[in-house]
């Protein structure tokens, strides 16, 4: 499932953070202090920060620190908690107009900022956690608060324990506040309730001096560096908490029923599979009858094609899918639409086979787009002057949030296109509308392809191209010409970052892609 970011993906920033803590400041300026140094620490490490959206209290105080430090701040707030924004103070971004009036004490978050703002208004509470957590990817970082605060941060605990995510949750104990709660854990841990090994699903961050130095106002400037150090340390060990299989409902644990079934209606089983190909008439005459190595890499297009069939027929069962059809009658079908078209005239064609449930055959041949080009099947020696405009997609692709059958969808080519339309659509809001992009998914971090390719870098001091490698974190179709060029050794498997292409563009590196229509095509990274 894409998770819509409010954090532009060329802002170069690091996975978001989101910290829980009280919409109250407490009755000591270590507690504000100290929040402060928070948010100003991770402004200053590109960490954005994602929080429940309260203008009061500690809420407000670690936003405004991060802000003034010139960083991102996305908030997210029930409506049962807004009020309408006046004049004077504003809510950058916010969904409907409003501000939270959550929480005790005066209205910290001012006007006068570096960075940037913006904030959701959502329906409930639940959702509000949801939101908040599947945006997180970097951890959880929990200041002093009260019961919403200590609700949070368990049901984060428990969720690393049950294995919905694994993240780090660090619980910051200024002035020694969150030590009774440890301590707590360390009894149930002693009664046999919590094993011992579990106590590593959550970090008491101290100060180095410890008790004495959590204590000390005149440190609370040090909390920022103690947070990062402790994000930086995380580690949790292999075997720890449980290993197991959610599905799409209990992933999306606190959601509200109406939220989970709108979720779970965006998951569906595929309507029929399919492969692109190219025919392009020999010498541009037409050519009766139509020969099978006339077509680009026809026996890679059977591979997969029966992959995926056999695939979903062992998944959904026999009665839905049929017998495969076999390559015999694809091909049969595939000559008789192609000679229709011969007998026309000459042509060049986008060919589609799809298999349908049932094992049905349909054959259909567009002509090719006028841009496609001449099928390349290798790079060019040197940078085309031909290039297909390529951007980042506005939305991290979360793959840890998808269900089995989303999955399946992204590694079998089939006619549920939804997620590529989409990303697609988001593409073209930051491009002129006269230019058609390529658009890179990813999850923050790595690669995954484009909305209609595989992907490969060179950067400028190498002779090397990477594609992102295939693997069950990094679900993506293994498009024909990318089992070609990696068979033939032509591009090599391995990590291929959002830092690693911006580090391309920068350094005047080569970006290509790759698919059944076009073959090899150059990039121009936007």
């Amino acid at each position: 499932m894409s998770v819509p970011s409010p954090f532009p993906a060329q802002a170069d920033l690091k996975k978001p953070v989101c910290v829980f803590c009280g919409s109250s400041p407490g009755n000591q300026p270590l507690y504000t202090n100290a929040s402060a140094a928070v948010g100003q620490a991770l402004a200053k490490a590109n960490i954005p920060l994602v929080y429940g959206g309260g203008r009061r209290g500690i809420m407000g105080v670690v936003s405004q620190a991060c802000l003034q430090a010139g960083g991102y701040v996305h908030g997210i707030v029930p409506q049962a908690l807004t009020e309408r924004a006046s004049e004077h103070t504003p809510a950058p971004g916010t969904s409907s107009g409003s501000q939270s009036k959550e929480g005790q004490g005066e209205d910290v978050l001012g006007d006068g900022f570096g960075g940037t703002l913006t904030t959701d208004v959502v329906g409930s509470m639940h959702e509000r956690k949801l939101k908040m957590a599947r945006l997180s990817q970097g951890g959880f970082i929990v200041l002093p608060g009260g019961y919403g605060t200590f609700e949070e941060a368990l049901e984060m605990i428990t969720w690393n324990q049950l294995g919905i995510h694994r993240l780090p949750i660090l619980i910051l104990n200024i002035g020694n506040f969150y030590t009774h709660l440890y301590n707590q854990f360390l009894s149930s841990v002693e009664a046999g309730f919590i094993a011992q090994s579990n106590l590593s699903l959550l970090k008491l961050v101290n100060l180095e001096g410890g008790e004495s130095a959590n204590a000390d106002e005149s440190q609370a400037g040090d909390w920022g560096k103690a947070a990062l150090k402790a994000l930086d340390e995380w580690d949790l060990a292999e075997g720890t908490g449980y290993s197991l299989n959610w599905d799409l409902k209990e992933r999306r644990a606190g959601g509200d029923e109406s939220t989970l079934e709108a979720e779970s209606s965006l998951v569906k089983a595929p309507e029929s599979i399919f492969t692109t190909l190219r025919y392009t008439s020999p010498r541009n005459i037409p050519t009766l009858p139509i020969r099978q190595d006339s077509l680009p890499l026809m026996d890679l297009h059977f591979e997969r094609l029966k992959e995926a069939f056999e695939y979903f027929t062992q998944r959904d069962g026999q009665e839905r899918w049929g017998v495969w059809p076999g390559e015999d009658v694809i091909w049969q079908s595939l000559q008789k639409a192609l000679e229709v078209k011969e007998r026309a005239g000459a042509g060049d064609y986008r060919v589609r086979i799809v298999i349908h449930p049932g094992g049905k055959v349909d054959v259909q041949c567009p002509d090719a787009p006028k841009d496609a080009g001449p099928f390349a099947f290798l790079p060019s020696a040197s940078r085309s002057a031909i290039r297909r405009p390529v951007v980042f997609d506005q939305e991290i692709t979360d793959i840890s949030l998808e269900s089995s059958d989303q999955i399946d969808l992204r590694l079998h080519k089939t006619t549920n296109r939804e997620m590529y339309d989409e990303a697609y659509a988001r593409g073209q809001t930051i491009v002129p509308s006269n230019i058609h992009p390529e658009v890179i998914l990813h999850d923050g971090i790595n690669i995954l392809e484009t909305t209609t390719s595989n992907i490969a870098i060179k950067c400028s001091n190498s002779d090397e191209w990477i594609t992102p490698k295939l693997n069950k974190n990094q679900p993506f179709l293994n498009g024909v010409m990318r089992r070609y060029l990696v068979a033939k050794g032509i591009i090599q498997e391995g990590e291929v970052t959002i830092d690693m292409i911006r580090k391309v563009k920068s350094e005047n590196g080569r970006l290509i892609g790759f698919n059944g229509l076009r073959g090899v095509w150059e990039g121009e990274i936007l």
